[in-house]
């Protein structure tokens, strides 16, 4: 399939899911949103301009502040946050994407194993291959073709809780509100790249996980 800049998406992947599930962070953990350099010397910029000083893992979730995310992932490690990457099943990164940008986006992503690798966190952070057909019969009901999808997981389901929570406030209160339902929660993230050449909101509610891409 075609494949996509995943943006802001990716901090919850690559840096939050990573970070909450070594113990080492939780979602009041404060970090110290200021400016920051690259190791290239590029200064990273939060989408508003603005720096919030110390700011909430929780904050930095619902509002997509980049500073903490890259902070986060240089603290856990870019290596540790590609490999977290691709146990949620995101098989079109390379090792040129293992960067203190991770979080940011790098590399390209379709859509379907995006939706797959947000269905990790409301399936308890188990990861479930997604299949286009579970089984297929013949006139007389004998089976052709079944296939069962693989499984292994991926994060705590004590993790999986935390980042639910924080994305319900993405979508309450941060940057994803045009996404609310009137009649049920919805947890998601949303993510953008340079000009709005690409439009992310992945979410899901208590029934579906959805990925939609949007963009030039």
């Amino acid at each position: 399939g075609v494949t996509r800049q995943p943006g802001s998406t990716f901090k919850i992947l690559s840096a939050y899911a990573p970070a909450l599930d070594s113990g080492k962070y939780t979602l009041a953990t404060a970090v110290l949103d200021e400016p920051i350099t690259y190791s290239s010397g590029q200064t990273v910029h939060n989408a508003d301009g603005k720096y919030r000083g110390y700011t909430s893992i929780r904050e930095a979730i619902q509002d997509s502040v980049n500073v903490v995310a890259i902070k986060t992932v240089e603290d856990i490690t870019p290596k540790t946050g590609y490999e977290m990457v691709k146990k949620f099943g995101i098989s079109t990164l390379t090792k040129d994407d293992i960067v203190e940008s991770l979080p940011l986006g790098v590399g390209a992503v379709s859509n379907l194993e995006l939706a797959a690798a947000f269905e990790v966190i409301p399936n308890g952070g188990k990861y479930r291959e997604p299949v286009l057909y579970t089984k297929i019969l013949d006139q007389d009901g004998n089976v052709l073709l079944d296939k069962t999808p693989k499984t292994h997981t991926v994060i705590k389901d004590s993790t999986a809780y935390l980042l639910t929570s924080a994305m319900e406030d993405v979508v309450k209160k941060g940057t994803g509100t045009a996404c609310q339902l009137d009649n049920m929660t919805v947890a998601g993230k949303t993510g953008t790249t340079e000009d709005y050449n690409d439009l992310w909101f992945v979410g899901y509610t208590p029934y579906y996980t959805c990925a939609v891409w949007s963009g030039y």
